[in-house]
């Protein structure tokens, strides 16, 4: 079964979550192409999708949103899951909410079958001054959040939601 993985990313933490999922899949005898949003993969290529876009301040990365519009259609006739990669999702007090998420599934013209937020990191000397500048400010922990573990177990929780 092929099974696009598509991600946007900021600094590679996304990245990092969507080759994880892949391995996972993998394991469970998919066929995951991981292919990130810029380079336009095409999801009617493939029986399913798994998709992800980086957090940044309360926003999906802009060329995610943009590739999930132009290819609406098709992600809507095969199961699609959505995951988002951000610092902040690891905050106990968020509740695995995230502003980002509800505001683009709000506006999604597809409905996905599983979702997920998923931490990331929050490496300062991978993000630019003007965002250091107001994570600082703004007193954001720094740290590589991800829990690989974790991840695995999602996408072995979703292996049987993509055969749709």
């Amino acid at each position: 079964m092929s099974v696009l993985i598509a991600y946007a990313t900021h600094s590679g933490a996304t990245r990092t979550l969507a080759e994880q999922i892949a391995e996972t899949l993998t394991d469970l005898g998919r066929d995951p192409q991981v292919i990130d949003v810029l380079e336009d993969p095409d999801p009617s290529a493939h029986e399913a999708a798994v998709i992800g876009s980086a957090v940044r301040v309360e926003s999906y990365e802009k060329p995610f949103v943009q590739w999930t519009r132009r290819h609406a259609e098709a992600l809507g006739q095969r199961p699609v899951a959505l995951f988002s990669c951000s610092g902040s999702a690891s905050d106990p007090a968020k509740q695995g909410r995230q502003k980002a998420t509800d505001a683009f599934l709000a506006e999604a013209p597809f409905e996905p079958v599983a979702v997920r937020n998923l931490a990331g990191w929050v490496l300062m000397d991978r993000i630019p001054l003007h965002e250091r500048l107001l994570l600082r400010s703004m007193r954001t922990p720094e740290g590589d959040f991800r829990d690989l573990p974790a991840v695995a177990a999602w996408a072995r929780e979703i292996a049987p939601l993509l055969r749709g």
